[in-house]
Parts: structure tokens; C-alpha cells; sequence
């Protein structure tokens, strides 16, 4: 079949908002201005207070869906998202965070995808104050460790995300817990070789990193047994202390 007359799926982004009023309008601009022809574009909006709310509603006529009322964190907002999202295929894109170019939806889905994935991943260039650089994903065998892409460079299937949902138990890496449980039950992952979007240091995970480990070691020794594993967290827990420490005397 020609990937000029195939049917091209409907895809969902979603964001999910809070008093991100700086940052937010970028999002938009870069889901937008994606060249496919077939997206839909959820906004869910925690109740913000700052202007986003306001400059949100400036793209009404270009926003399939949006809503704003209190939630109960980023994943109770994502979730919502899923329940409203008609796409095949669905994508979460974080605010201030953005696709890589205007070109990038067409050229993940410049072919059919094969029934059979359920995932499709890339990697993503973290965007810090002074720098960028290209953050590879990693081998899917060493998922125990962390997530091995961004969620802002994957694209599930929207039946799955239906029925499994994000748990709430987890306040940082119910994300992780999500397609760490979905590899292990042998869903199937496709990688694409390019970045798929920009993430913007700072967020949630970047800054609560005690959290974030000991929220990632509870959801990987669920699945990974052994001594080897606590070694690892301990380790990295360990030099991630000492780096700070480090810092400090160097800048004090």
C-alpha cells in the first residue's frame, strides 16, 4: 500500500495544565502546528489561577477538547484526558514541553503500524536553561533501573491506556508503573530512530528525585527479584547524594 493513500489514524495529544501560564502557550503552538492531518488536541486544566486558563481559551476553536476543575495530580488529569481521547494512538505532552519539529506526528506515522505494537517510542532532547542535548532511549531489559523514554516521545495505543489507566498510588511515576507492568505482560514496543519531543528540565520528576527513586524502586521490585536491585538503587541514591554534596563545597 502506498504511505500516501493509507488512512492515517486519528491521534490524541493530551496536556495536562496547572498555573503554567509562561510556558503553556509553546505547547500549544507546537501540537498546532504538527503538518498531520488527523490529530486531536485534549487540554486538561487543574483549575489554574495564573492566566492559563486564559490564554488556553485564546485556542478555543482549535481545541477538540478542554476542561478546567480541581484534580487529584497530574495522573488523575491524565486520566480524564484518557477517558475523552478518540484517537488510536494517544500521547501525552507535558507543558512547556513541545514536539521536536512541525513534521514530527507525519513522520512517525508516514507508514501503516502494524496491529500488533502497542507502543511506539523515540528518544527526546532535554532542554536545560544553557544546553540541550539528545537523550538516547534506552535498551527495554533494563527498564528495572527507570523508564526508558520519555512519555512525551511515546505514542500508546488508546484501548490499552482505557483499560489499565494511570494508578494513583504513585504521586511521580505512576507513568513508569504503567509501561513497566505493560512490558512485562509482553505488550510489544517499536522504536523509532529520532527525537520525538523537547522536555524541559525542571518538571515534576527533575525535582523531586528522593521521591521519584524510592516511588521507582517500590514499582521495579515488583517485577524484578533479587539482591541486585537494591544494590542498584542503593548505588545510585548513594552517588546522587554524594554529587550534591560535592556541589555544595564547591559553590559554599
Amino acid at each position: 500500500m502506498s504511505t500516501d493513500t493509507f488512512e492515517k489514524p486519528l491521534i490524541s495529544v493530551v496536556t495536562v495544565t496547572f498555573n503554567v501560564a509562561g510556558v503553556i502557550a509553546e505547547t500549544i503552538h507546537s501540537v498546532l502546528g504538527q503538518t498531520y492531518p488527523n490529530i486531536e488536541y485534549i487540554i486538561i486544566d487543574g483549575n489554574s489561577t495564573d492566566g492559563t486558563q486564559e490564554i488556553i481559551q485564546s485556542y478555543d476553536e482549535h481545541i477538540t477538547h478542554y476542561i478546567s476543575e480541581p484534580d487529584e495530580g497530574p495522573y488523575d488529569a491524565m486520566n480524564k484526558g484518557i477517558d475523552m481521547a478518540t484517537g488510536k494512538w494517544i500521547l501525552f505532552m507535558n507543558s512547556g514541553d513541545y514536539f521536536l519539529d512541525n513534521m514530527t506526528v507525519s513522520k512517525v506515522f508516514v507508514r501503516n503500524i502494524d496491529d500488533r505494537i502497542d507502543f511506539i517510542y523515540g528518544d527526546y532532547i532535554w532542554k536545560g536553561d544553557r544546553r540541550e542535548k539528545r537523550i538516547a532511549s534506552r535498551p527495554l531489559d533494563t527498564m528495572w533501573q527507570r523508564i526508558c523514554f520519555s512519555h512525551q516521545s511515546l505514542f500508546s495505543r488508546t484501548r490499552l491506556m482505557k483499560e489499565k489507566k494511570f494508578s494513583l498510588s504513585y504521586n511521580i511515576v505512576s507513568d513508569y508503573n504503567f509501561y513497566y507492568t505493560c512490558y512485562n505482560e509482553g505488550c510489544s514496543f517499536l522504536k523509532v530512530d529520532m527525537p520525538i519531543s523537547v522536555f524541559r528540565a525542571g518538571g515534576l520528576s527533575d525535582i523531586n528525585f528522593f521521591q521519584r527513586t524510592y516511588e521507582r524502586w517500590k514499582v521495579a521490585r515488583k517485577y524484578k527479584k533479587g539482591l541486585l536491585i537494591h544494590l542498584y538503587y542503593l548505588r545510585f541514591l548513594f552517588s546522587h547524594y554524594k554529587e550534591r554534596v560535592h556541589l555544595r563545597r564547591l559553590f559554599s
